[in-house]
């Protein structure tokens, strides 16, 4: 029986190994103005940079999950 949480590389080179420094380095870049708009905005642009930091949290997440199975 095979280990699902296995953290060894897929085999295959699908979506997920071929753009995962792509996808990396634009959720990095995505979460600076979240943390500006954070720390520096008002009330509208905090909760905007607030739930954004959470939907880039949740999607790095997602997307480990995915890496893993290899997706």
């Amino acid at each position: 029986m095979s280990n699902l949480d296995d953290p060894d590389r897929p085999a295959t080179k699908t979506w997920t190994t071929a753009y995962r420094i792509p996808i990396a380095v634009g959720t990095g870049l995505l979460a600076l103005p979240c943390c500006w708009a954070l720390s520096d905005g008002g009330t509208a642009e905090k909760w905007v940079g607030g739930i954004g930091l959470v939907v880039l949290v949740a999607w790095v997440f997602v997307f480990q999950w995915l890496y893993r199975r290899g997706f």
